[in-house]
């Protein structure tokens, strides 16, 4: 198993699930005067709720933020880690 493996391996075997809430600034300024945005739909006026993997917080924002970056209106208001997808290395099955 190479190296890189190895570190896919981990990761994924140590992941967490997480929930991230976040709407788009942008999209919500324009769609209170019933306008629309070039590039995104109206339903980022609203909370959009994401999941997904990362080994702790500090992932979870740089996977959001290489996908929805700030300076493009993303706000983030919420990150929740969801427990019953939490693996315990020290549990047995």
């Amino acid at each position: 198993m190479t190296k890189e493996n190895r570190r896919d391996f981990s990761e994924i075997r140590n992941t967490n699930i997480y929930e991230v809430v976040m709407y788009n600034t942008e999209v919500r300024k324009l769609v209170e005067f019933d306008e629309s945005h070039p590039r995104w739909d109206d339903g980022w006026a609203d909370s959009r709720y994401i999941e997904l993997p990362a080994l702790n917080v500090r992932s979870v924002i740089k996977k959001i933020r290489s996908k929805y970056p700030r300076n493009r209106g993303f706000k983030i208001t919420a990150i929740t880690q969801i427990p019953e997808f939490t693996y315990d290395k020290r549990e047995k099955f």
